[in-house]
């Protein structure tokens, strides 16, 4: 078996979301995918995101920006475009992602997968619960609030323990292919 790093990050969370295989490739196989012109663009997104429209929709009274959080408990690492605390003292997270919604408008499964794992963080890291995250599509220019529900916790602390149990035992995973 190959040198095994403890922690993951909540990008792979989304990618084992997205694909299983993706982070098969990256850390057992070790093959990575050259970075794209949406991938330039998108860290281009990352590095000055646009919320400025999500602040009223929130009703934001602080706004934390490139949150870099971890949990000792799932070994799970992550850096949040922001997190919107508002005046109820509820905290948000909120992603930007150069991509579109889903053609019904919907969040992607794999950004929510993402932003579960956020939220996760951002409960075990400031002792509240997390029920709702948002995504703001920058090239469609939709922002979509989605709620984060019990259930959905369950299942990402699932595809965690999955992600951590390949990287260890170097099994691939069994996929279906659409």
């Amino acid at each position: 078996m190959g040198e095994y790093s403890p922690y993951i990050t909540t990008v792979e969370v989304k990618n084992y979301a997205l694909c299983p295989m993706i982070v098969y490739y990256t850390h057992v196989l070790h093959i990575y995918e050259p970075e794209t012109e949406a991938m330039k663009i998108g860290r281009e997104i990352h590095d000055k995101p646009p919320i400025a429209p999500i602040i009223p929709k929130l009703k934001a009274t602080k706004i934390l920006k490139e949150i870099q959080l971890e949990s000792k408990t799932l070994k799970l690492r992550g850096k949040l475009d922001t997190i919107i605390i508002t005046k109820h003292n509820e905290y948000i997270p909120v992603e930007v992602k150069w991509s579109d919604p889903t053609p019904a408008g919907k969040a992607q499964k794999h950004h929510k997968a993402q932003l579960t794992a956020y939220a996760l963080l951002i409960e075990e890291n400031y002792k509240t619960t997390v029920k709702r995250a948002t995504i703001y599509y920058a090239r469609a220019g939709k922002i979509i609030t989605i709620n984060i529900t019990n259930t959905d916790k369950k299942q990402v602390k699932q595809i965690i323990n999955k992600i951590h149990e390949m990287i260890a035992t170097e099994k691939e995973p069994k996929i279906k292919p659409n």
